[in-house]
């Protein structure tokens, strides 16, 4: 009796089985398949929580997510003198900076300060005061522009490397606020881009060039 009853209970559990199979054959669907669908194939990809690696390169001055730069060996913006000079300390030393390849209007001139003087000291201290900036040197200044790159006045000769990348001095010419300067018709190494930056200055009719 047990033995039939068990196979009786058999036959009628494959019949139920073989029915199910056949319903969902005809509504188009694999009787194999779970009904239980994975959570990632409705999800959106947007809401991933999967945090996006991040590409900018700190190092880059033209890559539009930069801010600012790493220097080498940052000085601290201590005063800005004129338009063309700053003071700066380095290791706790302090040294007056005079910007190779560019002249300002003169600040403390006899008579007065001349057209956009105050200008152009106000730009440079807008740009860089009491900041780190990097100071980079012409290669005629050699291997030690600390002990051999000054003017007749005891100035260090240097180009100013912003916190953005930029050139301040080019920045300054491109604002119309100085002039390409070569002592002595000096030939110095940024002298096509200073050029090329108060060329675009005079087509404006920018600062200096307004007059």
């Amino acid at each position: 009796m047990i033995a039939t009853t068990d196979g009786r209970s058999s036959v009628r559990a494959l019949g139920i089985g073989l029915g199910f199979a056949l319903v969902a054959l005809a509504c188009g669907q694999d009787p194999t398949q779970s009904n239980t669908t994975s959570s990632t194939d409705d999800a959106d990809p947007s809401e991933s929580s999967t945090p996006t690696e991040d590409l900018s390169d700190p190092s880059d001055p033209s890559d539009p997510t930069t801010t600012t730069i790493e220097f080498a060996e940052p000085v601290l913006v201590k005063s800005v003198v004129d338009g063309d000079t700053i003071e700066i300390l380095r290791n706790g030393v302090e040294f007056r900076i005079r910007f190779k390849g560019v002249n300002t209007p003169e600040l403390y001139a006899d008579a007065g300060p001349e057209a956009f003087a105050q200008e152009a000291r106000d730009f440079v201290w807008d740009q860089i005061g009491a900041q780190e900036i990097g100071l980079e040197f012409d290669s005629d200044c050699g291997p030690q522009p600390f002990d051999d790159c000054y003017d007749g006045y005891g100035r260090l000769l240097a180009y100013i490397r912003m916190g953005n990348g930029n050139d301040l001095a080019e920045e300054l010419l491109a604002a119309g606020l100085a002039r390409v300067y070569r002592y002595q018709n000096e030939i110095y190494d940024r002298m096509d881009a200073y050029y090329a930056a108060q060329s675009r200055a005079q087509d404006s009719d920018l600062g200096i060039w307004s007059n």
